[in-house]
């Protein structure tokens, strides 16, 4: 199938959607093609010129809201349990890869293989600790947030793309993006203090820009959260009284 998407400049930004065969792979594969200025084309490095540059995708799912609660007590949350132990596991395996890669890097570059070293193995710690995570979540009927904000660290730390999103993508979308604003600010710019953090979490609910996608929704600069809802939801999940309220979404 074919789609066309346009910017404010009337370039375009995507020229084709597929499915096809691809390289070494078994099955069959989406093939996104992008359009892109001959200017920024030719600054890809030249073994990406000309061929598909593969995708590797996870997903991790943990529920937070009240249909989560009953999902829990009736004990249905296996899907849930099968997606983030499939999801561990591809990334256990794409971090093999990474990791192989990442140290010949330094060694063609002639850079003391230390700081390297060190950088791989505590990602390698992380990752054992995600997948503690994820195996003692697997049929404990709990709302393990650090399934969330344990897999987002990750990705994040080996430059990985992601994306985060909810039903709506506004309420516990906003919730859960100002918690990890808050965690890059505490892991790269020295917010060290929890109280800090916490309120710096806060504030970016009540002030941020978060609301205006909640604007853009609804009309309304507020979480479409109720009393019951907001007593269901994780504290770490939890905005500012002001900014919730029940209201159409």
């Amino acid at each position: 199938g074919y789609t066309k998407s346009t910017g404010q400049d009337n370039k375009c930004l995507i020229t084709h959607i597929g499915v096809a065969r691809c390289g070494a792979t078994n099955g069959r594969d989406l093939v996104l093609t992008l359009c892109l200025e001959p200017t920024f084309f030719h600054k890809l490095p030249p073994v990406i010129q000309s061929r598909h540059i593969p995708v590797r995708a996870v997903m991790f799912s943990q529920g937070i809201n009240e249909m989560q609660s009953i999902a829990n007590s009736m004990g249905s949350y296996g899907i849930q349990d099968d997606i983030n132990n499939q999801s561990i596991r591809h990334l256990e395996n794409y971090f093999t890869t990474y990791k192989a890669w990442h140290l010949s890097q330094s060694k063609r570059s002639g850079q003391d293989g230390m700081p390297t070293v060190s950088f791989v193995e505590g990602l390698e710690e992380r990752l054992k600790r995600l997948r503690r995570i994820v195996t003692d979540a697997t049929g404990s009927g709990k709302k393990s947030i650090e399934v969330l904000t344990e897999s987002a660290a990750f990705v994040r730390e080996i430059n990985g793309c992601r994306f985060t999103s909810c039903k709506s993508a506004k309420d516990r979308t906003g919730m859960s993006v100002t918690l990890e604003q808050t965690r890059i600010l505490t892991d790269h710019h020295s917010l060290d203090d929890e109280v800090t953090a916490e309120r710096s979490t806060m504030l970016m609910r009540l002030h941020g820009t978060r609301l205006e996608t909640c604007y853009k929704n609804i009309n309304k600069h507020q979480y479409a959260f109720n009393s019951f809802q907001l007593s269901m939801l994780p504290k770490e999940y939890r905005p500012p009284a002001a900014a919730a309220g029940k209201v159409a979404s």
